[in-house]
């Protein structure tokens, strides 16, 4: 079966929700998180008004609506600018972002789960804008082959230098009805670069965000689980590291294993002693120093611990804890797009089964993890490494 009929399958069984008929007589069948969050999370373009750090909120207005509102974000939030990961902080007053808000049981919206800006938010849809219209000081975009998504007419604000040619695609930052910058999509990746090293220095200084999951203290080993953005450099980690974790107090540990949980990184420690645990409290957020990977690592597309393991079960539940889903699901629902494809709901979708069974055939033929990989990457495209969505 060709991979382009498993992935119209496996789009037609999310419909409907029946994946066992994907299974295909595996006797191994893929365990995976029953998702179906995202698709009621609330998503909407606002403007950013103010971020709180002291309260960890921000004040936003969100489009549509009269007044302001205050939202508090979750701890591990995600926030995105330029393509990147990054912080609140860098946003601009007036800016347009794009807000996720985690909802409660009912459904409603209770806190910020993901902030980006907007040419974040076209990356991430790898949909930029089209110049359809064009004054003396004005534009009109639209997102191509978008019926349902309205045109916007733009203020060309008096510093704008980008393009100004009807038919050419941009990625575009406005506030308001300003548009204040805009680049082409080939352009686009300078801003990442300068985003990713701004955020390699955080990481050199601040460390690598993440949570306390487990302690300990009689034996001395603690887990921390490391943020979807510390991905690279928490994966590069392996047995005998050094670290420290940053909280109140300073503790230096040492990495005993390092394992993908979802798109987070989950990493065992040793601390010298079971003392230096006793500060601490389950969930508490904490940053981790570690050491910096090579700039080839940094620069790389590939995972960082390609072909660590070597038991088949343990390689392939690595591949769907690392690669994002490329299927066709669209709008803006597929939690294994954003996150990975362990994520994936296997009871409304096959494609876990599908990637799954298709790793597992590739291993039997006595396929390293690295040809794996690359043959995976030429038949999906850059999907399958960066977190993306479909309108």
């Amino acid at each position: 079966m060709s991979t382009l009929l498993r992935s119209l399958i496996a789009s037609l069984i999310f419909l409907i929700g029946w994946s066992p008929l994907l299974a295909e007589g595996k006797k191994v069948k893929t365990v995976a998180g029953k998702a179906d969050v995202l698709k009621h999370v609330r998503k909407r373009f606002a403007q950013f008004l103010s971020y709180d750090e002291s309260h960890s909120s921000v004040r936003l207005r969100i489009e549509g609506d009269e007044e302001d509102t205050t939202w508090p974000m979750l701890a591990d939030a995600e926030i995105k600018i330029h393509g990147w990961w990054g912080r609140p902080g860098q946003l601009r007053t007036k800016k347009r972002v794009w807000v996720w808000w985690m909802v409660d049981r009912e459904k409603k919206p209770k806190a910020i789960l993901m902030l980006a800006d907007e040419m974040s938010e076209q990356d991430i849809h790898h949909q930029p804008l089209e110049i359809t219209a064009l004054a003396e000081r004005e534009v009109t975009v639209h997102v191509p082959d978008e019926k349902k998504i309205p045109a916007r007419k733009l203020r060309l604000a008096d510093n704008y230098d980008g393009p100004r040619k009807i038919g050419a695609k941009v990625i575009v930052q406005s506030e308001g009805n300003i548009l204040h910058h805009a680049v082409r999509p080939e352009d686009f990746e300078e801003l990442r670069t300068t985003q990713q090293e701004w955020l390699r220095e955080v990481w050199r200084k601040e460390g690598l965000p993440g949570r306390i999951s487990f302690l300990h203290p009689i034996s001395g080993e603690m887990d921390i689980i490391l943020d979807h953005e510390a991905i690279r450099w928490g994966r590069y980690l392996k047995l005998g590291d050094k670290v420290t974790i940053r909280t109140k107090r300073a503790v230096t540990a040492v990495v005993k294993t390092v394992q993908p949980w979802r798109e987070r990184t989950q990493i065992r420690l040793v601390t010298n002693s079971g003392l230096d645990q006793l500060d601490y409290i389950l969930g508490e957020r904490i940053d981790l120093l570690v050491p910096e990977p090579p700039k080839e690592i940094q620069s790389s597309t590939l995972p960082p611990d390609l072909g660590r393991l070597k038991e088949k079960e343990e390689r392939v539940q690595w591949f769907l804890s690392t690669i994002y889903c490329s299927c066709g699901i669209q709008g803006d629902k597929c939690t294994g797009m954003f996150y990975i494809q362990a994520s994936c709901n296997v009871n409304g979708c096959g494609m876990p089964n599908i990637m799954a069974g298709d790793i597992r055939e590739m291993i039997d033929q006595g396929l390293p993890d690295q040809k794996i990989y690359a043959k995976l990457v030429t038949e999906k495209g850059r999907d399958l490494w960066r977190p993306h969505l479909l309108r």
